[in-house]
């Protein structure tokens, strides 16, 4: 897919080129071309990287319509919630939310409901 464009100079202008078609290549219905020459190379990578993301999409699609992908799942992990224990309200296990002193918003409103 990548490598199915060429540019094209056309008077004073240059196009992007879709060898498939061998009319200038669009994206959104948008055609490359009547660019100056930096402007059509610049397009020409950012339609190449455009190409590159679509194919590894569908063939990470593929991978995973075919049941050859499989999601792990990780407990959670200690250093990661110790990290963010200063944003904590003092006193409060906002962690679990099973044991809150009341210190937190959540622990008055469960003294309130109680």
């Amino acid at each position: 897919m990548a490598d199915e464009y060429r540019l094209r100079l056309e008077g004073e202008r240059w196009s992007i080129i879709d060898e498939a078609t061998l009319e200038p290549a669009r994206l959104d219905g948008v055609p490359f071309a009547t660019m100056e020459a930096i402007e059509a190379q610049h397009m020409l990578k950012i339609l190449k990287g455009v190409d590159r993301v679509r194919k590894a999409s569908k063939r990470s699609a593929s991978i995973v319509k075919k049941g050859r992908f499989k999601t792990l799942r990780t407990p959670c992990v200690q250093s990661v919630t110790d990290t963010f224990a200063p944003l904590r309200p003092p006193g409060a296990d906002c962690s679990l939310c099973l044991t809150c002193s009341g210190s937190c918003m959540r622990g008055k409103l469960l003294d309130l409901l109680n």
